[in-house]
């Protein structure tokens, strides 16, 4: 009988363009430690001002929910978030800066 190889899966969500500046603008906030969602739910609002679209900025907890927990009123990025982070995030910058030229150069 031979050896099954080992396979591992993982789901990979993604959002709208809005939706993953969104998400970039929260996680950069989040490498600087935790913060109240006050301020990210401020962080996020100019977020979708910057764009100019219509956009729903309070769902941002629902966008990085594998990425931050929040606990009593603070949000601090989990485990996997800190992973994302050191890995991926600036490739998703980059791609951002292809679909919103207007960010390229404005410190997203």
């Amino acid at each position: 009988m031979e050896a099954l190889p080992m396979v591992s899966y993982t789901s990979v969500e993604r959002y709208s363009p809005a939706g993953e500046y969104i998400r970039l603008v929260i996680l950069r906030r989040q490498v600087k430690g935790p913060a109240t969602v006050e301020e990210l739910d401020a962080v996020a609002k100019r977020a979708v001002e910057a764009l100019g679209v219509r956009y729903d900025w309070r769902v941002w907890p629902e966008l990085v929910k594998r990425e931050a927990v929040i606990e009593n009123g603070v949000a601090r990025l989990t485990p996997y978030g800190e992973v994302f982070v050191r890995e991926a995030l600036k490739e998703v910058e980059e791609w951002l800066g292809k679909v919103f030229p207007q960010l390229r150069g404005a410190g997203t």
